[in-house]
């Protein structure tokens, strides 16, 4: 009896020393957006799973903070639905840095809002109506930022109807972050593949986008943010034993060179109303493709301590 406890905590041990995936087990948090701003820390802005399983609705958001990809601290509530003038649940969110000011864009409801901080962790404050869906409109949700050749670029799934496809809508945002250029607006057709959650970012040239599939998540490549994208397939499924939540969401972030990709799944605890977050390495082929993955129970190894960042 003595020799298989033994074996127990062994096994346990050796378990919790080289399992990392989820980062981030408690609050339950999904949809994580993963951030380095210039203080050189990593931050995750997502979505905040209640503690009582039932449906998606989301009341406040959660900001963490890493100096090494692994370990991460829970800033506590960063904005509150109560603070807007509009109703409606939060969903997907995402930040953004400029000139040392911090932005969080989310959806709520009809509109999608933006809020300030002099803070990267919050509290974000005066949070106003960005933009609101046309009438009729049934979807208009999972804003991103996407800074690309000198503008920042606002990036949401939309569709007109029920019965047509989704799309990616493109916005220029003003200087001042909070508000759109007027007529800026660019419908992105990406085929009936694309749903929800959009994650934009650059390598070599070549612009990605990143959306949930069902289950899954997949990509689209093209040249310049205007397009046109090529779809590439899923990059990114489950297996027999890792199961990723439907409302599959990714964000990416380079790292001296090496790729990383935060997503949630609800194998913990168990429930697709209480997701957690995780973070796996992200490889590419020759051509610039994505190399397939799923996700690890052994997520990413801590990264060094990093300076300031420059840009």
């Amino acid at each position: 009896m003595k020799k298989n406890n033994y074996l127990i905590f062994s096994f346990f041990i050796t378990f919790i020393c080289t399992s990392q995936n989820p980062v981030i087990k408690y609050p339950f948090t999904a949809d994580p957006s993963i951030h380095q701003w210039r203080d050189g820390k990593f931050y995750i802005y997502g979505s905040h799973d209640k503690d009582i399983p039932g449906k998606w609705d989301m009341e406040d958001y959660h900001v963490f903070s890493s100096d090494n990809l692994v370990n991460w601290t829970d800033h506590g509530v960063a904005l509150k639905s109560s603070q807007t003038t509009w109703s409606g649940p939060f969903w997907a969110p995402d930040a953004a840095e400029k000139n040392s000011h911090f932005y969080l864009y989310f959806p709520q409801g009809d509109h999608i809002g933006v809020a300030e901080s002099s803070s990267p962790v919050g509290p974000f404050l005066n949070p106003i109506s960005l933009y609101r869906k046309p009438d009729g409109y049934p979807q208009a949700y999972d804003p991103a930022v996407f800074f690309y050749k000198g503008k920042n670029y606002l990036i949401i799934s939309e569709r007109k109807s029920l019965n047509t496809p989704f799309y990616a809508a493109v916005f220029t945002l003003k200087e001042n972050m909070v508000e759109i250029e007027p007529n800026s607006k660019v419908e992105l057709s990406l085929g009936d593949k694309f749903h929800e959650g959009p994650f934009v970012f650059e390598r070599k040239g070549k612009v990605y986008i990143i959306g949930g599939g069902y289950a899954s998540l997949r990509y689209w490549m093209a040249d310049d943010i205007s397009g046109p994208f090529e779809y590439k397939g899923d990059f990114f499924s489950g297996n027999d034993t890792f199961t990723i939540s439907k409302t599959a969401h990714g964000s990416v972030i380079e790292v001296q060179g090496q790729y990383y990709l935060a997503y949630h799944y609800d194998v913990f605890p168990g429930g697709p109303y209480q997701r957690t977050s995780c973070i796996d390495y992200l490889n590419f082929n020759p051509d610039g493709t994505i190399k397939a993955m799923t996700p690890t129970r052994t997520g990413v190894k801590p990264v060094n301590s990093l300076p300031k960042l420059n840009k």
